[in-house]
């Protein structure tokens, strides 16, 4: 029987023998894997072992499940190769001893460093000061996420968390879209700026490239960029020397983007933090498709009551 190992907190070197057949994960006891982390579901994941291969299932959890380089659609099986990172809530899980070495590059592009464990062949999360940081403040985000606020008072609090996260970026924009008219439906943005730079036109190309090209922007420094050229010099024209804007996907929609700038200083953020910004936004996901469902009832529901009246 193959294995499911756990590579970080709170569940660092356990291991799951996984048998023919379903497999369930998740938070609640009654799963064959109990995974202790409050941002997995009750029932989080299926893993259905067919002999030596491996199928996931999303169970409609509430921060997904990442595997192959994108978040799997809930109730949609998919193959998966032993040593391939799959990512449940803040956890991350490889089936097979052997293939564990295949989980670096994930590691690396979330911007965690690791250590092998002697003997036990595991990764453990190395605890610096500013990784643990990056996991406090997902987990963070997770919770104000589920929180019964407005979706502009939760996209609000996001902003706060990672306005704290990265300190040199200057200002965070969430900015929400209606997916067939890219008309702007939300606008949340927080400022360390001092008030003239503060009140300073966002970087609306980027914001405009990010929702026709459904693809992250990331620009370090405008001063010296070779790949951006076009961009960065708007980027300079409106004094603004790092940008990184990343696209809120729902399967082919844009929702909206997370935008974040510095104004004077370059690098306010680093390369692998687009992998964590792509994190956050899909994570964001399921909020606003809530709240869009909420609004849209309740227009009904007027809408019906007006009629009555009439």
């Amino acid at each position: 029987m193959s294995k499911l190992y756990v590579l970080n907190e709170p569940d660092t070197g356990r291991s799951f023998e996984l048998k023919e057949g379903a497999n369930y994960l998740g938070r609640s006891h009654e799963n064959e894997v109990q995974i202790k982390d409050e941002t997995v579901s009750r029932q989080h994941l299926r893993i259905l072992k067919k002999g030596n291969s491996y199928f996931l299932t999303d169970l409609g959890s509430l921060n997904g499940t990442f595997c192959g380089g994108q978040y799997l659609n809930a109730g949609i099986e998919v193959e998966v190769k032993e040593g391939m990172p799959i990512a449940i809530g803040m956890t991350l899980l490889c089936i097979g001893e052997q293939s564990l070495g295949k989980v670096m590059p994930f590691l690396d592009a979330t911007g965690l460093s690791r250590e092998i464990g002697e003997g036990s062949g595991i990764f453990a999360i190395h605890k610096g000061k500013t990784n643990q940081k990056k996991l406090e403040s997902l987990y963070k985000i997770s919770k104000v996420l589920a929180l019964g606020l407005p979706i502009k008072d939760k996209l609000g609090k996001v902003l706060d968390i990672i306005v704290e996260l990265l300190t040199r970026i200057d200002r965070a924009a969430i900015i929400l879209i209606d997916p067939v008219t890219t008309k702007t439906t939300q606008f949340i943005y927080r400022s360390k700026a001092d008030e003239v730079h503060a009140r300073s036109v966002f970087s609306l190309d980027a914001v405009s490239q990010v929702i026709k090209g459904k693809k992250a922007v990331a620009i370090s420094d405008a001063r010296t960029e070779e790949t951006e050229i076009e961009l960065a010099a708007t980027l300079r024209m409106k004094e603004i020397t790092s940008v990184m804007c990343v696209p809120i996907m729902s399967q082919s929609d844009v929702l909206g983007v997370i935008y974040l700038d510095s104004l004077k200083k370059p690098y306010g953020f680093f390369q692998e933090d687009v992998a964590l910004f792509q994190h956050i936004a899909q994570r964001a996901v399921p909020a606003i498709e809530h709240s869009k469902f909420t609004f849209e009832l309740e227009k009904a529901a007027d809408k019906l009551l007006n009629e009555h009246s009439c």
